[in-house]
């Protein structure tokens, strides 16, 4: 049996304070405009707990679970060790969609845009770290990359689609019409008609006997 491929990864990756996270809220909805449907993984380099101390999810975990998972009816929480594995792996965890955006994940060997900003660092992450498929600046970059402005979402949007080979808009709007499709049904048979009777010919063929 074939596996199936999950959907493509793209990291943004640059310092804190480059603005990504204010990006990401900015492209997410131009994407989902495309007819895509979306998921967000995050990295963060800051060593603090997730669960809220004396919910149940803490006290379970306190009393010696390795992870406790909580479903409600608005949505579903995780809360456990670190899996070291990469925003790939956490990919694999989440439901199916069409682009995984993560924010951070430097180290993770994905493809990434950078977001650089002049007044934050003075260097391009892209000089040293392979895997950049466009950079967002307020200045021009050393490399002959892609590069877009902060308030470019449109056409950064419109680049991952053509990079990563997405059209969610058609493919459902393809699904839609096969769901809405009448099925085509034979038109039904009436009885068939019975051919007359020749005269002076009798049921067996031979001539009619007169009475």
């Amino acid at each position: 049996m074939a596996r199936r491929r999950g959907a493509p990864v793209v990291a943004f990756i640059g310092p804190s304070g480059a603005g990504k996270t204010t990006l990401l809220e900015r492209l997410l909805p131009a994407l989902r405009a495309r007819g895509l449907r979306l998921a967000a993984v995050k990295h963060s380099g800051h060593p603090h707990s997730f669960d809220v101390p004396g919910k149940d999810s803490d006290r379970l975990r306190r009393a010696g679970a390795v992870a406790v998972a909580v479903e409600g009816p608005a949505g579903l929480a995780w809360f456990g060790p670190p899996s070291g594995r990469g925003a790939r792996a956490l990919a694999r965890l989440l439901p199916a969609v069409d682009l995984v955006v993560a924010e951070g994940f430097k180290g993770g060997r994905l493809p990434y845009v950078e977001v650089h900003r002049a007044a934050v660092s003075g260097e391009f992450l892209c000089d040293r770290i392979a895997g950049a498929v466009a950079v967002v600046t307020d200045e021009p970059p050393r490399r002959p990359l892609p590069t877009f402005s902060a308030g470019d979402v449109e056409g950064l949007a419109r680049f991952l689609c053509e990079r990563f080979g997405l059209s969610g808009r058609t493919r459902r709007r393809r699904g839609a019409r096969a769901r809405s499709a009448p099925a085509r049904r034979r038109p039904a048979r009436g009885p068939r008609a019975r051919r007359p009777r020749r005269a002076g010919r009798s049921r067996g063929g031979g001539p009619a006997r007169r009475r």
